[in-house]
């Protein structure tokens, strides 16, 4: 019987830069989504969820940060385990 490999890619990203990550070892859900720009800065809204299934997730936080401190929240969670992860679909 054949065994059944799954898929060990990350999420491909989505246009526009909104991308989700998360931490089971935490039980958080995490969203970075492009917010409102002005003229002299782009922002980035910032979404943390508690996430213990089978619960739907409960929204913790919302902030909003420069983009550029947001890449770099992005890539520090990545060093420290958290992963990329499908977006959260709400019904």
């Amino acid at each position: 019987m054949p065994k059944k490999v799954r898929a060990t890619n990350p999420p491909p990203e989505k246009p526009g830069g909104e991308g989700w990550l998360v931490s089971p070892e935490q039980q958080l859900l995490c969203q970075f989504k492009p917010d409102s720009a002005t003229v002299y800065a782009q922002w980035v809204a910032v979404r943390t969820y508690r996430c213990v299934p089978p619960s739907p997730p409960v929204p913790q936080t919302r902030r909003q940060m420069l983009r550029y401190n947001a890449i770099h929240d992005w890539d520090k969670l990545l060093k420290i385990g958290w992963r990329r992860c499908l977006p959260l679909v709400r019904g």
